[in-house]
C-alpha cells in the first residue's frame, strides 16, 4: 500500500506569460564612413552614389566637421528619405580628415568598413564587389590598385563624362584576385617601392581587425592615410589584391592638400608630416621585434615618407631665392629644433641644392648624349 503521507503534492505551476519580442536592430554588413566639410557642391552626388549601390546592406556614417555652408542641410534632407544615413556633427572643426574618420570607426557597426571622401563617388557595384572579395578570401583587407578619374580633370562629373584609370601604385597591375604575401619584410619593401600605396578610400577593411589592433588615424595635416595603411600592412594577416576599379576620384582644387597656396602653409604641412609622421612610424615600429632586429627595414618607411614630401617642397626652391627660403624654413623648424634650427635649416637647403645639381646634371648628360647620337 502506498504511503500517501510521504508523497509530496505540488500545485501545478502557472505558465509565465510569453515575453514580448525584442526588436534587435540588424547590423549592416558595411559601414561607409564619410567625413564632410564645406562640400555642398559635391555632397549630394557623393551620398547618392552610396544610396544607389546594388548592395544595399550598409550604413552611411556622415561626420560633419562643422561645415559653414549647406553641406549638413543637404545630407539631412537625404537622411529623411533613407534611414541608412547616420549623421554626426563634431563639436568643433578638427582641421583634417583624421578625427572624423576615427569617430566613424568608433560608431561603425558593420562587419566591414569603407572610407569615402566627400568630393568622390562609388560606381554602382562598388560595395558588392568588395564584399564578395572579402568573403571569398576571408580577407582582413581588400586592396584595389586603381581608381577612375575624369579625363577632362574637372570637378564636374556627369553621365557623359569619360573616365580613365589612375593609380599611384607601381608595378604591373593584377588581372585576377590573389592573396598578398604575409611576409613582413616583403610587405615593407613593397610599401617602400610604391607597390602598396596608402590611399584608404579604394579598400575595404574588416572592422574587428581594426578594433583588435587599435589602428586609427593620427592627427596630421596631410598624408595621414599613408601612415594608417602602413600600420595595416604590418598587422593584417590576410590582404587580398583585386583588379576591380570602383572608385571615382574627383579633382578638387579646394581639398586640404591643394588649398595651401602660400609657401608658409605648404611648408608647415609638409614639415609637420615629415617630423611628426616619422616619429609616429618610429614609435609604431618600436612595438615590433622584427623592426628592432632589422634596422635596415625600419628605415624604409621613414625614408619613403620624408623623400616623398621633400620632393613636394622642391617647387619652392624653383620659385624663391635661397635667402627667402632660409627665413621661412628657419621659422618653421624653430617649432621643432630649438637651438639646432640653424643647422637643420642648412641641411634642409643643402638637400635641395644637391638634388637640383643632380637634376641639372642629368639634363645636361641627356643633351650631350643626344648630340653625340
Amino acid at each position: 500500500m502506498t504511503n500517501l503521507k510521504n508523497k509530496v503534492h505540488k500545485k501545478p505551476t502557472a505558465k509565465a506569460p510569453a515575453a514580448a519580442p525584442v526588436n534587435i536592430p540588424r547590423l549592416p554588413a558595411v559601414s561607409v564612413i564619410l567625413p564632410m566639410y564645406n562640400a555642398q557642391r559635391y555632397i549630394e552626388t557623393c551620398v547618392r552614389s552610396v544610396l544607389k549601390q546594388t548592395f544595399g546592406d550598409f550604413e552611411l556614417i556622415c561626420i560633419d566637421d562643422c561645415s559653414t555652408d549647406e553641406t549638413l542641410k543637404i545630407v539631412a534632407a537625404l537622411a529623411q528619405q533613407d534611414k541608412r544615413i547616420r549623421i554626426v556633427r563634431l563639436a568643433k572643426n578638427s582641421g583634417g580628415a583624421s578625427e572624423p574618420r576615427n569617430m566613424g570607426i568608433r560608431l561603425s557597426r558593420g562587419k566591414y568598413i569603407a572610407f569615402l571622401d566627400a568630393d568622390d563617388m562609388y560606381t554602382p557595384t562598388a560595395l558588392a564587389e568588395l564584399v564578395v572579395a572579402a568573403e571569398n578570401w576571408r580577407a582582413d583587407v581588400v586592396h584595389t590598385e586603381q581608381v577612375l578619374f575624369p579625363e577632362n580633370q574637372t570637378i564636374d562629373v556627369t553621365p557623359e563624362t569619360k573616365f580613365t584609370t589612375f593609380s599611384k601604385e607601381k608595378g604591373g597591375f593584377c588581372k585576377e584576385a590573389f592573396l598578398e604575401t604575409d611576409n613582413l619584410a616583403e610587405r615593407v619593401q613593397m610599401f617602400y617601392k610604391g607597390r602598396f600605396f596608402g590611399w584608404v578610400h579604394n579598400k575595404l577593411y574588416r572592422r574587428d581587425f581594426l578594433m583588435e589592433r587599435n589602428i586609427r588615424f593620427d592627427k596630421l595635416l596631410t598624408s595621414e592615410d599613408i601612415i594608417f595603411y602602413f600600420q595595416v600592412l604590418c598587422t593584417a594577416p590576410r590582404i587580398v589584391r583585386v583588379p576591380n576599379v570602383f572608385y571615382i576620384y574627383r579633382h578638387n582644387p579646394n581639398s586640404i592638400t591643394r588649398k595651401m597656396v602660400s609657401i608658409e602653409e605648404s611648408l608647415h604641412a609638409l614639415t609637420h608630416l615629415m617630423i611628426e609622421g616619422s616619429k609616429i612610424l618610429d614609435d609604431f615600429m618600436n612595438g615590433f621585434e622584427f623592426f628592432v632586429k632589422n634596422p635596415n627595414y625600419r628605415q624604409l618607411p621613414i625614408d619613403y615618407i620624408i623623400q616623398q614630401h621633400l620632393i613636394w617642397t622642391q617647387r619652392f626652391y624653383e620659385k624663391y631665392t635661397p635667402a627667402q627660403l632660409d627665413a621661412v624654413v628657419r621659422k618653421e623648424l624653430k617649432k621643432y629644433c630649438g637651438d639646432f634650427t640653424p643647422f637643420f635649416a642648412y641641411i634642409y637647403g643643402a638637400i635641395h641644392s644637391y638634388r637640383k645639381r643632380l637634376v641639372d646634371f642629368d639634363k645636361e648628360l641627356k643633351e650631350l648624349r643626344a648630340k653625340i647620337q
